[in-house]
């Protein structure tokens, strides 16, 4: 009678192995894809956790058995779950992304954990996603102190010294006014300025209307020693030239351009002699500037 009950007992155990195995057999899984990092994780953080499976190609996977979004366990939600499936040769292969927030607080470092899950086909094979540990930041201090005791006594700010900052701003001011004037008084061609109607300041204004031809190289050189005349107050040749600069020394860095002027004038006015227009006109406007800026003490 006894062996007889073991028989029966083994009849029946070994088919119900043999399923359970092939069951578990049917279920591969493929990959599991944690997130990077398991420390540093702060309230309001998202966790996502990915597992790709291979079953037959009949099997289905159990919709019914899965957590629902806004599960709460342990401070950490389930946020949202996203499943996909595709035919790949003669297998059925899923894959099931699930993502976590944290929702729980600490004062000091906690360890928490993703939740396992259980993924159930119909055809009975599980698999289980084990749970995953991480470490949660602190949010608070363990102990509040009150305010007051940490506020540090307030203090009227050192004053500025404006002193020096205004002095370097009158110097500067008083300088470009100085350094203006200057540039004013030499460039400028306005008549009401001082010295505007000395000889050779008139002389350079009619030498800058001049045409450039052979009259107008004349106009030139009867301009200039018109100019030279009325400053030196009488007729004036080229050997009154020590005498001139004997009598006004400020003209006297000029003595070589002078010489040079008496000479060329003479060869347009007396000798008939042409030259270049546009060059002789530029270089008694050239003679004429220098003359002017000996005059002003430039």
């Amino acid at each position: 009678m006894k062996q007889i009950f073991l028989g029966w007992l083994i009849a029946c155990v070994c088919p119900t192995l043999a399923y359970a195995e092939t069951a578990a057999a049917q279920v591969q899984v493929l990959s599991v894809h944690n997130p990077a990092s398991y420390a540093g994780i702060q309230i309001g953080d998202v966790l996502q956790r990915t597992i790709r499976l291979s079953v037959a190609a009949g099997d289905q996977l159990n919709d019914s058995q899965l957590p629902l979004k806004g599960l709460q366990r342990n401070g950490v939600e389930l946020r949202q779950l996203q499943i996909a499936s595709q035919k790949q040769g003669g297998q059925q292969v899923y894959t099931l992304v699930f993502d976590y927030q944290v929702f729980a607080s600490s004062g000091k470092p906690l360890q928490l954990q993703l939740p396992a899950e259980q993924l159930t086909f119909n055809s009975g094979a599980t698999v289980s996603l084990p749970s995953w540990r991480f470490w949660l930041v602190a949010q608070l201090p363990d102990q509040l102190q009150k305010a007051k005791q940490s506020v540090i006594a307030q203090y009227r700010p050192a004053l500025l010294d404006t002193q020096t900052p205004q002095r370097g701003l009158a110097i500067s001011l008083l300088l470009a006014v100085v350094g203006g004037l200057v540039l004013l008084y030499r460039h400028a061609d306005w008549s009401l300025l001082p010295m505007r109607h000395s000889h050779f300041s008139r002389a350079y204004r009619k030498l800058k209307k001049l045409p450039a031809n052979a009259e107008g190289q004349k106009q030139a050189a009867l301009l200039v020693q018109d100019a030279l005349n009325q400053r030196f107050g009488q007729q004036m040749l080229a050997k009154h030239v020590p005498e001139f600069l004997l009598q006004q020394p400020g003209f006297k860095p000029l003595e070589q351009e002078l010489h040079a002027f008496f000479a060329q004038a003479n060869a347009v006015l007396y000798s008939g002699q042409t030259n270049d227009a546009a060059a002789y006109l530029q270089q008694c406007k050239t003679f004429t500037r220098q003359l002017r800026d000996c005059e002003r003490g430039v």
